[in-house]
């Protein structure tokens, strides 16, 4: 006790003055920036004094998470919890600082935009470093939300018009089960890197595995190297230009499902299908559990990183032989963001005179967000962000990946030179590689078929009746079923994709109502007419 109240000693040291030690956390708590959408992070809330202060300041969508990394005063913090905050539904108390477990109970508190740490007793100094490492987690994740959810806005609709009309004529893709990786693979991105690694790749070309982006297909065959694999994840038409170069040839491709369908239409040899989760909802999930066969696979933004998880995955944690990369820069050198023979190198090119050599080369590198990095390079805020989502693929169990890109933007990869990459590829020699579902360019197999005949335009015949439910309830004409009405829509949330304001469905006002039985018409309408002979 100090000044007639209780205070706590630990580490040889009071974890609130000795004079008024609740008017201090009082005081801490009042001086707190209040502002919408905001989870407070209370670092080791002790007696919790000035927690009841905070909480009756924030705004009703905002809320409180007391975290506590020290076991002891955990314990004391638990026993001390006012009865009035533990029935608070906006406040979680965690013993531990798993970023995991911090951010399942931010998600079961709402939607946040940042995080703001708070310490409203001496207790925080103790583990200061592992509070700010988990409001940094916290903040990422919260970034990365609102980021998908951005993206949803602009390119839900293409995405889910995409899915459903590849779905429609799925027979006529044929998709393939996924390809068996093993041996020495080189994943190639269109980054100005490589073009060093090509003498390589076409030396020990016998020997080494070959997956690429589909923006480095031409560069690679200009150097005479048909990929055993080529990676597309682009909704829009855009990177039908990267195909060109094939001339018809057969290259075995792995799309996304939410590809644009002339993607498919573009290649003439084994298909392979994955479903990457644009957002964490219903649909996406009734989706992968219908096709298991189709490669699933998180949101990387990057095509070059979603190549390097996908190898990953498919070489699996006894991978036989060494991983590489090279071209997944994330920074170039000025007037050349890409390798040569890329379409976007290309058209800058071919835009040149004699009295403008390639000056716009250097306008996209010197575009106003890039800036300057520790080897010379450029790169930008965008680039970086894929970078870093490299680094914490590296960082899961899988295969190690060797950095043959000799610069760039650093992913956590031990870089290599290409001399000891060829000590490598020549040591794992060429009895590892794949060959197994017609991953081999110009082979006969094709691996065995991922979907049964007609499984795509049934999935959209179920979508159909879903959907006439939900209109039916919508219009009055059917009763809610289990769960209500916004657990229906839930159920296809792609009708809430292009909707900023989603998370008042659970209100349901009828503004939000009116505009999904729009978006519900729309589907129907859209998906009959796929559905039609």
């Amino acid at each position: 006790m100090t000044a007639g109240e209780s205070n706590l000693r630990h580490g040889g040291r009071l974890l609130y003055p000795e004079r008024g030690p609740s008017r201090h956390a009082e005081r801490l708590a009042a001086a707190v920036p209040v502002e919408p959408a905001r989870l407070y992070l209370v670092a080791s809330p002790g007696l919790w004094y000035g927690v009841e202060t905070l909480l009756s300041r924030i705004d009703p969508a905002s809320a409180l998470i007391c975290v506590e990394a020290d076991p002891g005063l955990a314990a004391l913090s638990r026993a001390a919890l006012p009865p009035a905050l533990a029935s608070e539904p906006r406040l979680v108390f965690l013993e531990g600082t798993a970023p995991e477990a911090c951010l399942a109970a931010a998600t079961s508190l709402g939607a946040f935009r940042r995080t703001r740490l708070v310490r409203l007793s001496g207790g925080a100094a103790f583990a200061e470093a592992e509070y700010l490492r988990l409001s940094a987690a916290l903040d990422a994740a919260f970034i990365s939300e609102w980021k998908n959810r951005a993206s949803l806005l602009v390119m839900g609709r293409l995405w889910t018009r995409n899915i459903f009309r590849n779905l429609a004529r799925l027979d006529e893709i044929d998709p393939r089960e996924p390809p068996a990786l093993a041996g020495p693979v080189i994943v190639c991105g269109a980054g100005p890197s490589l073009e060093s690694a090509l003498p390589l790749i076409a030396e020990l070309r016998g020997k080494l595995s070959v997956v690429a982006v589909d923006t480095a297909l031409g560069t690679l065959l200009g150097a005479g190297i048909l990929p055993d694999l080529l990676v597309c994840l682009e909704a829009q038409a855009w990177n039908l230009r990267d195909f060109l170069p094939l001339e018809g040839r057969p290259c075995p491709l792995l799309a996304d499902l939410s590809s644009h369908p002339s993607t498919f239409r573009a290649f003439s040899g084994p298909i392979h299908v994955g479903i990457v989760g644009i957002t964490e909802g219903a649909f996406l999930r009734r989706l992968a559990g219908a096709f298991p066969a189709f490669l699933s696979g998180p949101p990387l933004g990057s095509v070059g990183v979603h190549a390097v998880h996908t190898v990953r995955a498919l070489a699996g944690p006894s991978a036989q032989g060494p991983l590489f990369a090279t071209g997944l820069d994330f920074s170039f050198p000025p007037g050349k963001t890409h390798a040569r023979g890329t379409p976007a190198l290309l058209a800058l090119q071919f835009e040149a005179g004699r009295l403008a050599p390639a000056l716009r080369l250097f306008d996209t590198s010197f575009r106003p967000a890039a800036t300057r990095t520790a080897s010379g390079e450029r790169s930008d805020p965008v680039l970086a962000g894929y970078a870093a989502l490299l680094a914490d693929e590296l960082r899961l169990p899988g295969p190690a990946l060797l950095d043959l890109r000799g610069g760039g933007l650093p992913v956590g990869a031990r870089r290599l030179g290409l001399g000891e990459a060829r000590e490598l590829i020549e040591a794992a020699g060429s009895d590892n590689l794949r060959g197994r579902a017609g991953s081999r360019p110009g082979e006969g197999g094709r691996g065995a078929q991922a979907a049964a005949p007609g499984a795509g335009r049934e999935f959209l015949g179920k979508e159909v009746d879903r959907l006439c439910d939900i209109e039916a309830m919508l219009k009055g004409r059917a009763s809610p079923g289990q769960g209500g009405l916004a657990a229906s829509v839930e159920g296809a949330d792609y009708l809430l994709w292009s909707m900023p304001d989603r998370g008042r469905l659970g209100q349901g006002p009828q503004d939000l109502l009116n505009r999904i039985l729009v978006e519900t018409e729309y589907w129907i309408a859209r998906l009959e007419e796929l559905l039609r002979p």
